[in-house]
């Protein structure tokens, strides 16, 4: 719009009383244009939203999320619930979250006994609100006829209530269904509340805690029991308590037997006397330790046909007892092999369990400290189905000072591939894990990616753990991660967390 002042727009000029007089004037015509102008606006905007909502209501009608039919919505939501642990009682999840988006869902949500089929309790967070204790048993009662998943957990701060009876006599109302059960730091006397329940349809029971109490469980002896693990959270020796089980042994797949002291583990003999009682086992998971004696085996190997996941943990012991524990198995469909947090005592060779076990593809958690430099290239020579390695290389024990053994820079150039040659050590690696490297060359690095990336292009991933964080920068990692390698320091940090309900679940699973 024009105006007989534009000149002076944006200058200091002052005008006349004249001019003010005139622009007073002036201004009140287009002032009122301007509340006419407003008026009209608040007119169309009711209008707009009166049609918004018209067209939103007639969209909502014709919606595909509507036209689903409930059949399907129920797999989806199914879908949606945590395929690692049990469901939480949380608004934040399925089955709750589900049950939050219309009453439509709702309504199906609550419908669908196999979202209602698992559950974990944390008996503090539980027990700290009266109206909990009624809710997970309604939340159980809507899985009708289902087979149960139950985990029930009891912090380290809890110091006995009254109130926990009524929770634990709820849960044992459906013992009937219970299929898969895990127990964590529950203390005696709440285990012993569980001791009559046999439950017919019981796979598997795993347990945290003392596992002395164990022993008057009857649903420890069901026959239909599959999958077993103990964590034993009390001094004594673990295989003490665990051979006298009366476990249906020869029925079990899955075991794992674990401390947390590396001096209370199953002797390695002992190991030998589970897997005998267990010739079904398809993983063994065992916390080991040694007397410094050489161990008594049967004799003749020892067959496990089915066994593709064997992992040792926790524990110390001579490496000749370990490498004749390996000299004693037949093994032959293996796949995964760990030896996590294990000091072994002595120069070692992994030479016995390569021929057996020609297709171990994840081998984990080794010292390199503790391997001879030519049994490390032995061993990874013989892998071609290797995937996945993982290595721990600093001697945090400085056990072996005086023995030639295998460090990062020695694994990195027996894997890394050359021209010269027409053999690829682990042409199948997929995945390198390397723990507590303090020392590494760089052009070493640059070899071995390089090298894998023209000769082995399946490997992709690359990860320093618990490292120096010196030794690789930002720059580098952004150059590797440019050629398509997956590269990463991870130094994982413990942190608090308070009462939720997520309580006493495994870190990985929260």
């Amino acid at each position: 719009m024009e105006s007989p002042f534009s000149h002076r727009f944006n200058t200091n000029y002052v005008p006349s009383d004249e001019e003010i007089q005139f622009i007073q004037g002036d201004l009140v015509s287009h002032a009122q244009e301007l509340t006419r102008i407003d008026e009209h606006i608040r007119e169309l905007t009711t209008q707009r939203d009166q049609i918004q909502a018209y067209v939103d209501s007639h969209k909502a009608l014709i919606s595909h999320p509507r036209r689903i039919p409930p059949d399907i919505v129920r797999e989806i939501f199914v879908a949606c619930l945590p395929s690692d642990r049990n469901a939480v009682m949380s608004a934040q999840e399925a089955p709750l979250l589900l049950c939050r988006i219309c009453s439509a869902w709702r309504t199906i949500a609550l419908l669908t006994p196999r979202l209602w089929a698992s559950l974990h309790v944390p008996i503090s967070y539980i027990t700290g609100n009266e109206s909990r204790t009624p809710a997970a048993s309604e939340w159980l009662q809507r899985s009708a006829a289902c087979s149960i998943s139950l985990s029930v957990g009891l912090s380290d701060m809890w110091h006995g209530t009254p109130s926990v009876s009524p929770l634990l006599r709820s849960l044992a109302d459906f013992s009937a269904r219970w299929r898969h059960i895990e127990f964590l730091h529950l203390p005696p006397e709440i285990v012993a509340q569980f001791a009559g329940i046999r439950p017919r349809e019981l796979e598997s029971f795993k347990f945290t805690g003392s596992i002395s109490s164990l022993h008057a469980l009857d649903m420890i002896q069901v026959p239909t029991l599959r999958v077993v693990s103990l964590h034993a959270r009390k001094s004594g020796y673990l295989d003490d308590a665990v051979l006298k089980m009366p476990l249906v042994w020869n029925q079990l797949t899955h075991l794992t037997l674990q401390c947390r002291s590396e001096y209370n583990g199953f002797l390695v003999a002992n190991v030998v006397v589970i897997l005998d009682r267990c010739a079904r086992l398809v993983s063994f998971r065992v916390s080991v330790r040694t007397t410094g004696s050489e161990d008594d085996f049967p004799p003749g190997p020892l067959s496990l046909p089915f066994l593709e996941t064997l992992i040792m943990t926790e524990g110390s012991f001579q490496a000749q007892s370990l490498g004749r524990l390996l000299e004693h198995l037949s093994i032959p469909h293996l796949r995964r092999f760990h030896a996590e947090s294990i000091m072994i005592r002595g120069s070692f060779s992994l030479g016995a369990i390569t021929p057996a076990s020609p297709l171990i593809e994840d081998l984990g958690d080794l010292y390199l400290p503790y391997l001879t430099a030519e049994s490390v290239a032995e061993t990874l020579h013989s892998l071609s189905s290797l995937t996945r390695l993982c290595v721990t290389d600093y001697d945090v024990w400085d056990a072996n000072p005086a023995t030639p053994s295998s460090n990062a820079s020695h694994l990195l150039h027996l894997l890394t591939p050359r021209r010269d040659t027409d053999a690829v050590v682990c042409p199948a690696l997929r995945e390198l894990v390397i723990g507590r490297c303090r020392d590494l060359e760089q052009s070493t690095l640059d070899a071995f990616i390089r090298g894998r990336k023209d000769f082995s292009p399946d490997f992709r991933r690359l990860e320093f753990r618990n490292s120096s964080s010196g030794i690789l920068s930002e720059d580098q990692m952004r150059s590797y991660r440019s050629q398509g390698l997956d590269i990463s320091i991870v130094n994982k940090k413990s942190r608090y967390k308070p009462p939720s309900p997520w309580t006493d679940l495994a870190e990985d699973d929260q």
